[in-house]
């Protein structure tokens, strides 16, 4: 008798499970124990190549799969309505293009150098930061970004003053005592204390200005957050394992490019982009995912909710609108306030903690002008807007500037963001109203005087998991509690890292640890 796996959720995180699940290969190296197979993995767990194959359903609440990634048309063009590139740091995403058969077709942004917005003025970002982040202030000065004050206080944190960061103020696990050590309980240097926000550490080094003006509009903006809210380990993950035992961030940085290998002019020459996107929209890895998955004889099911989730003996039934599904494993490739109602007659523990991640909603609005319409367009790919300075729009995307192939010629497109943590302005508005409101902050930014040729508004609500400080002590608890159950494991970025990237491989380690929980 066959067994059943269920996968709850289509976005990318429950397809690079299913795929996986069906016999698909890894994406990438995973830390699970370095199976490239569904075989592999069913190997590694003790199950015999005779044994019965497993049966793999998605099931999707929504009318299509993708979860955020989308491509439409508009004017005629593809153009990305969630998500237009990825990082190739994880080449998971990379990989599965290739693997799919479109790799060809991932293209490098056009531009990739964007701006910021300073007292209501774009301001071309420095070169050589790291996730917002200056190990030159000389560069930064130039910039005008920051004012001559708040270089002055910047300046500070080259005097090595004060108690060194500590891995636990970072959420990390303690550093070794180092002899002679002395600690203030409670403080920035306590093994034992609690981890900070990303801003405190930040701000209580480099000062206030340059953190609100610089590092939270690039960080806090990838997250749709606030560095008052995240946790520097979750959002930034290499600078905060950089930063322990520094009593300087600009050293500390200066450090880490000290410590990266430099590639030789042969790797340079061959080494991929930062970011990738894919001609034609994103939206052509989920179309060309869910073939290999049909192929695959996955079940796949889109317009049905999953409304309860009980297990019975070694099994789980889930009723759902379409009927009750019995399932011998499951991956919940849901947010986590989804997964939450699911388990929380089950799972009580891992329930409470998954529904207290909270999250932020964002809308997009994407404008198409002729042009001659826009008098002050810069160059680059676009800008970011911290929140100090009070605007509707987070950020700005010059879509046709990245990827020349969504706009007609003679014609811009650009998509602008709006929304992010603590701030629901914009869902507040009719898509006319967030249209105008749009329009008259990109009037004065970039001179963008006529009426736009078309207009599309994208929501995504709550879209964007917040990971506060303890974050992943909350997912680390909520997998414990999990692991008590039979054959049940989480996926997606409520787990912490969002991307895509980042999605599929939590997606495929699920996988991993389902089919190895299934032989044990």
């Amino acid at each position: 008798m066959s067994r059943v796996v269920v996968v709850v959720g289509g976005g990318i995180s429950g397809l690079g499970a299913a795929r996986v699940l069906a016999g698909g290969p890894l994406t990438a190296r995973q830390p699970h124990g370095g199976a490239d197979s569904r075989e592999g993995a069913r190997a590694a767990a003790g199950v015999r190549p005779g044994d019965a194959d497993l049966e793999v359903v998605v099931i999707e609440s929504d009318d299509r799969f993708g979860g955020k990634i989308l491509s439409r048309e508009f004017r005629g063009r593809p153009v990305d309505l969630g998500p237009d590139n990825f990082l190739t740091r994880n080449p998971s995403a990379a990989e599965l293009s290739r693997q799919l058969g479109i790799g060809e077709d991932l293209v490098a942004p056009a531009t990739s150098s964007p701006s910021v917005v300073a007292r209501g003025r774009l301001h071309p970002l420095p070169a050589g930061l790291i996730l917002g982040l200056p190990p030159d202030l000389l560069v930064l000065a130039r910039s005008r970004i920051v004012s001559a004050r708040g270089l002055a206080r910047a300046a500070l944190d080259l005097v090595p003053l004060g108690k060194p960061i500590s891995a636990s103020s970072l959420g990390l696990p303690p550093e070794p005592a180092a002899p002679f050590r002395v600690t203030t309980p409670g403080g920035a240097g306590d093994p034992g204390g609690p981890e900070w926000s990303a801003a405190s550490i930040l701000k209580r080094r480099l000062g206030r200005e340059l953190v609100e003006r610089l590092v939270d509009p690039l960080l806090g903006g990838i997250n749709a957050g606030g560095l008052d809210h995240l946790s520097l380990t979750v959002v930034a993950p290499q600078v905060a394992q950089a930063l322990v035992g520094h009593r300087s961030v600009t050293g500390a940085l200066r450090q880490m490019m000290r410590d990266t290998p430099k590639p030789s002019p042969a790797e340079s020459a061959r080494s991929r982009p930062f970011f990738l996107g894919m001609r034609g929209g994103l939206g052509r890895i989920v179309e060309e995912l869910v073939s290999d998955l049909q192929a695959r004889g996955v079940k796949l099911q889109t317009g049905t909710t999953v409304t309860g989730l009980r297990r019975t003996r070694d099994r789980y039934e889930l009723e759902t609108t379409e009927g009750t599904v019995l399932a011998d494993g499951v991956v919940l490739a849901t947010p986590g306030h989804v997964s939450a109602r699911l388990l929380v007659e089950d799972a009580p523990v891992a329930a409470a903690e998954l529904g207290s991640i909270p999250h932020s909603s964002v809308a997009l609005v994407t404008l198409a002008w002729s042009s001659g319409a826009i008098r002050r367009l810069p160059q680059g790919s676009g800008f970011l807007v911290p929140r100090r300075e009070g605007q509707i729009i987070t950020g700005c995307t010059f879509l046709s500037a990245k990827w020349p192939y969504v706009a007609a010629p003679g014609e811009v497109v650009i998509r602008a963001s709006t929304g992010r943590y603590g701030d629901e302005r914009s869902f507040s508005m009719s898509d006319g109203e967030l249209t105008d409101a749009v329009l008259g902050e990109l009037r004065k930014l970039i001179g963008a005087v006529a009426p736009p040729l078309a207009s599309l508004v994208q929501r995504w609500p709550r879209a964007f998991p917040q990971y506060l400080p303890g974050h992943l002590g909350k997912i680390e608890r909520a997998r414990a509690a999990l692991s008590e159950l039979p054959a049940i494991e989480l996926a997606g970025p409520s787990l912490g890292g969002i991307g895509i990237p980042a999605c599929l491989t939590s997606g495929e380690r699920a996988a991993l640890e389902v089919l190895d929980r299934l032989g044990a």
